[in-house]
């Protein structure tokens, strides 16, 4: 069985990513809490393939220098504040398209959380 690490920043409890809800609702939380982020330009209309197999497939980087390019440290920081954290995920299921990872949740064989700070330069007081 083959794997694929890929990263994600999402909120952990209600599993909410940058442009989509746990449902794959459409909701752009991005465009409020990135707004120096390139990321948030980016165009992330609906895919058919977010509904393949009749299952819910999220979006992921495929390396963890993808998160660096996509966000900047404010944006780390403002996503921190609001609950969101980068994950590194190994996954099973997955499809690879060319600017991203889909993945299934019934596919994470592991996964880990990945401080902020070792991916952008920024200080954070961890009480």
């Amino acid at each position: 069985m083959e794997t694929k690490t890929i990263y994600r920043i999402e909120n952990p409890v209600e599993m909410h990513g940058m442009w989509y809800d746990k449902q794959g609702n459409f909701d752009p939380i991005i465009e409020k809490l990135c707004p120096e982020g390139l990321a948030k330009d980016f165009p992330m209309p609906f895919n058919f393939r977010h509904k393949k197999s009749k299952k819910h497939w999220y979006s992921a980087g495929k390396s963890i220098d993808n998160m660096n390019q996509w966000f900047s440290p404010q944006d780390a920081i403002n996503l921190m504040n609001n609950g969101f954290k980068l994950f590194q995920f190994d996954v099973t299921e997955f499809q690879e398209l060319e600017m991203e990872c889909l993945f299934t949740r019934e596919g994470i064989i592991a996964q880990e959380e990945i401080p902020l700070e070792v991916v952008w330069d920024i200080n954070i007081n961890r009480n």
